[in-house]
């Protein structure tokens, strides 16, 4: 790979899809060697590159604050997923827990 315009592609690609590194090397015209080596290069770029432009995610929730205050002119979602949990034993906790679902859904 020579243009760097193949190179972000190559590891984009990978860590958006996560193939196996057969796979990414058949679809960039290279061997499995060749990819992995290829991906352990450029993860180390990519990371630098990230870091270097304050781009990579916070890893500490004491940082959340200070992370908020640099980006004021940034508006923030947190993609959650809703997820069951157990059912309480007590009735008055049942009551305030409940969310008014019948059943859950598929």
């Amino acid at each position: 790979m020579r243009r760097l315009e193949d190179k972000l592609l190559f590891i984009l690609v990978y860590f958006k899809v996560y193939p196996l590194q057969e796979v990414q090397g058949t679809l960039f015209g290279m061997s499995q060697s060749q990819a992995n080596e290829w991906i352990h290069r450029l993860t180390t770029v990519l990371h630098a590159t990230l870091q270097r432009d304050l781009h990579l995610p916070a890893r500490d929730a004491a940082t959340r604050e200070t992370v908020l205050a640099a980006c004021e002119s940034h508006s923030f979602v947190i993609d959650g997923t809703e997820r069951p949990t157990q059912r309480p034993g007590h009735d008055a906790v049942q009551q305030e827990r409940y969310s008014g679902k019948k059943n859950a859904h598929a």
